[in-house]
């Protein structure tokens, strides 16, 4: 029998709608219209994609990233809210927050980890936002060790302080996080400023206030000698960490890339028949995840397509 395909909503967008959307300029299939914000390396500008009326950017000389709403706020914000958070919820973070870093590490990426950058969710997940990183070989993790300088200073580990080489290791720093989290204070702390005695109250395991409830895991991950801390996956195999958690998994998901099945019959019957592109140029594009106009209308109309068929239940 022949596959039924439900009918692609009407995409087709006004000229009303790409009229009154408030813009300065067109690049490509996109209206781009005004600033949202901006920071030291970019701005955010809002854009409408022209054929789909989805807000959001991609050209093929700059990239554009819409990113999703975490509406939960930022983490920072919640700690100064309570003052302090509860063990169990520092432990859900935590383990999210170290389960994030394990996938990072797979990927060879080591991360510039500090409460400014995770961010909650509507569900109060944790979402790392990316500051500065580095990369290293997945396949040589424990092998190779980088050099550049990024991190802030109450959060780097003290190897990165110290302009010695690092590794992975100094993500499991992040301990600094948990210790924040459950006593609403940072443990390294130096006033006026001054980062060598910062950097040697860390190599003395001077922290400024030990309450009796901060567990000797979280205390684990502030050692010094990065080859006596324990590695993420060691961090991940933990007791406290896993207290109330039994044995669910924590292994972090692999990407891979879509295959001509899991394609949506709608939405490539669309871009064939409406659109005009040929089925052999957008199955290839799509299954080899590349980054083009095709990809970007591919995902908007699908995104288009299950807001409709959620709106229909």
């Amino acid at each position: 029998g022949q596959e039924h395909r439900t009918p692609l909503p009407l995409v087709k967008v006004s000229r009303e709608m790409l009229r009154t959307f408030p813009h300065s300029k067109r690049v490509g299939s996109y209206l781009v219209g005004k600033m949202i914000n901006k920071g030291s390396f970019a701005k955010v500008m809002e854009g409408l994609h022209i054929g789909t009326g989805e807000k959001t950017l991609e050209t093929e000389n700059s990239y554009y990233m819409t990113m999703e709403l975490c509406a939960g706020g930022d983490l920072m914000d919640r700690i100064c809210e309570r003052k302090r958070l509860e063990e169990r919820e520092v432990r859900r973070y935590t383990r999210q927050i170290l389960s994030a870093v394990d996938h990072l590490h797979r990927h060879g990426i080591v991360h510039d980890l500090k409460i400014e950058n995770f961010l909650l969710d509507e569900h109060n997940n944790i979402k790392i936002v990316f500051g500065l990183s580095n990369t290293l070989k997945p396949d040589s993790l424990s092998l190779d060790l980088l050099s550049t300088q990024c991190g802030s200073p109450a959060y780097a580990a003290p190897e990165l302080l110290a302009h010695r080489k690092y590794g992975p290791k100094v993500d499991v720093w992040s301990g600094v996080s948990a210790f924040a989290m459950l006593t609403g204070t940072l443990p390294f702390t130096v006033e006026p400023f001054n980062i060598k005695h910062l950097h040697q109250k860390m190599v003395n395991g001077e922290i400024s206030s030990i309450p009796s409830d901060v567990s000797k895991f979280v205390l684990s991950l502030l050692e010094p000698d990065p080859a006596k801390r324990p590695s993420v996956r060691a961090a991940l195999e933990e007791r406290w960490i896993n207290e109330g958690y039994g044995k669910k998994s924590l292994n972090s998901l692999c990407h891979k890339n879509l295959s001509p099945d899991d394609l949506n019959s709608s939405v490539l019957t669309y871009m064939t028949d409406t659109l005009g592109y040929a089925l052999s140029d957008v199955v290839h594009t799509l299954t080899n995840n590349r980054p083009s106009p095709i990809m970007a209308y591919y995902h908007l109309l699908l995104n288009k397509f299950n807001r409709s068929q959620k709106g229909a239940k």
